[in-house]
């Protein structure tokens, strides 16, 4: 059992893809994410797949570092459940290129948001439209013999963990990027949480307490040890990858992502 120690190109959003990888290969880590970028657009990378894909296996070779995952978004945020028709509809043919993306960077799966909850709509109409789209991007994903995730994130109709296993329910075949800073946010108990590791076939990580999004790591409630040992008792083998985000959105902005980066990385390398 490998568990793939890694970070995520979001711990440092300002920096170009190669510069990110330059900067978790330092830290030690030979793992990556990938996410929306200066130079990762994914509708950008839906009009040139192969030419992007070459240029990303090219990033690979270069700087010795292995993409894991993605999670791509596309504008306007979270539009996989957007109530117009037309919207859902430009959000297709994206998606599936960017599936042949990944495909081709032999990524692990694809992570996308379940959708969020829009002005004038109900919660039950935005869930049941991302419920929807999820079929449809499950099945187009399975046919390139690809993994779907969701990240149940803040703000997401699956932001608690009912609605994420009523989402899983809805959607056989569908799988999670799971973060619990997005559900201790929100004050869910770690037990309660804990019901979703079955359904985790990536993993992100980072210290976060409630009203916190992230936090430094003496003050987070999260227990990472009985999530190791949870890992180590299923022979988890999928990816691990830390992912300390700075920005004002959830206050993000009160650590050091580095130092925290560092401090998390250790603690579980102790365990792993």
């Amino acid at each position: 059992m490998t568990i793939k120690l890694g970070c995520h190109l979001w711990t440092f959003g300002q920096c170009t893809v190669r510069e990110a990888a330059g900067i978790i290969r330092a830290l030690g880590l030979d793992y990556m994410d990938l996410g929306n970028a200066k130079d990762l657009d994914p509708v950008y990378i839906a009009a040139n797949t192969a030419a992007e894909a070459e240029r990303f296996n090219r990033l690979k070779a270069e700087t010795g570092v292995t993409f894991v995952d993605a999670f791509p978004h596309v504008t306007p945020a979270f539009s996989l459940n957007h109530p117009d028709p037309a919207m859902r509809a430009a959000h297709r043919p994206v998606m599936t290129a960017f599936f042949d993306f990944a495909v081709l960077m032999d990524l692990s799966g694809v992570t996308v948001s379940p959708g969020r909850y829009w002005p004038g709509s109900t919660p039950q109409a935005d869930f049941d439209r991302g419920a929807e789209e999820l079929r449809w991007l499950v099945d187009q994903a399975a046919r390139r013999g690809l993994p779907l995730r969701i990240e149940p994130h803040i703000e997401s109709v699956t932001f608690t963990p009912t609605l994420t296993l009523d989402m899983l329910a809805a959607v056989p075949g569908l799988t999670l990027t799971l973060d619990y800073s997005h559900f201790v946010f929100h004050g869910a108990p770690l037990d309660q949480i804990a019901v979703l590791d079955e359904h985790a076939t990536h993993w992100h990580a980072r210290q976060a307490a409630l009203s916190q999004a992230n936090c430094a790591f003496a003050q987070g409630t999260i227990d990472f040890d009985r999530i190791v040992a949870g890992m180590k008792a299923r022979r988890y083998a999928g990816g691990l990858c830390l992912e300390y985000v700075h920005g004002t959105w959830a206050s993000m902005d009160k650590i050091d992502c580095v130092t925290e980066t560092v401090l998390l990385r250790d603690y579980l390398r102790a365990r792993l």
